[in-house]
C-alpha cells in the first residue's frame, strides 16, 4: 500500500472458491445416500428374517429416517448454485 492510501474497515473481500466446496458438499452426499440406503436394507433384512424388533415403532422410525438421509444426500449431489457458465448463454442473464 502506498501512502496515503486508506482501507476501508469492514468491507474486507472474502474469496472463496466454489469448486472446492461443491466437491466436499457431492462427498457428503453420497455419504448420505449410502448410509440411508444401508440403513433401508438393513431394515428390511430385519423385519424380513423375523427378527426381535420392536415392531410398528421401528417401522416408523428406521425407514423415513433412510428416506429423509437418501433425500438429503441427492438434494447435496445435485444442489448448485449457479448454473455453469459454458451453459449460459449471451443473452441469458445471470441471476
Amino acid at each position: 500500500m502506498a501512502r496515503g492510501d486508506t482501507y476501508p474497515a469492514g468491507r474486507r473481500r472474502v474469496i472463496r472458491e466454489p469448486r472446492r466446496w461443491t466437491g466436499f458438499r457431492r462427498a457428503v452426499g453420497w455419504v448420505f445416500v449410502v448410509v440411508g440406503s444401508a440403513m433401508a436394507v438393513a431394515h428390511l433384512i430385519a423385519h424380513l428374517a423375523s427378527m426381535r424388533v420392536v415392531g410398528t415403532l421401528d417401522l416408523l422410525i428406521g425407514f423415513p429416517m433412510a428416506a429423509i438421509l437418501v433425500l438429503v444426500g441427492l438434494l447435496l449431489i445435485g444442489l448448485e448454485s449457479a448454473p455453469p457458465k459454458s451453459s449460459r448463454g449471451p443473452d441469458r442473464p445471470v441471476m
